[in-house]
């Protein structure tokens, strides 16, 4: 793990799963401003669900499957030879 403040996760006295989180602990997880959730959430990049006029909640689930989504994977050593050309003299 990166010190990311942990998420909630389901408990067995929650007969709901796992309890929803504010755009603070968000934001908090992803070491962003709130600004940040909030925007991504308007441009629906990051699901919330709006429990009352302009108070937004999101699913631990949700936001774990965000980052599994702009996870950038490592280029494969071929496409980076192909992208820089045979750098060995």
């Amino acid at each position: 793990m990166t010190g990311r403040a942990p998420l909630p996760t389901a408990s067995a006295a929650s007969p709901f799963g796992e309890p929803l989180v504010d755009a603070a602990t968000v934001a908090a997880y992803l070491s962003v401003d709130t600004a940040t959730v909030y925007r991504l959430a308007k441009k629906s990049a990051l699901p919330a669900i709006e429990v009352a006029p302009r108070v937004l909640r999101f699913r631990p689930d949700d936001v774990r499957t965000f980052l599994d989504r702009r996870t950038r994977k490592a280029a494969t050593p071929g496409r980076v030879t192909r992208l820089l050309g045979n750098t060995r003299a």
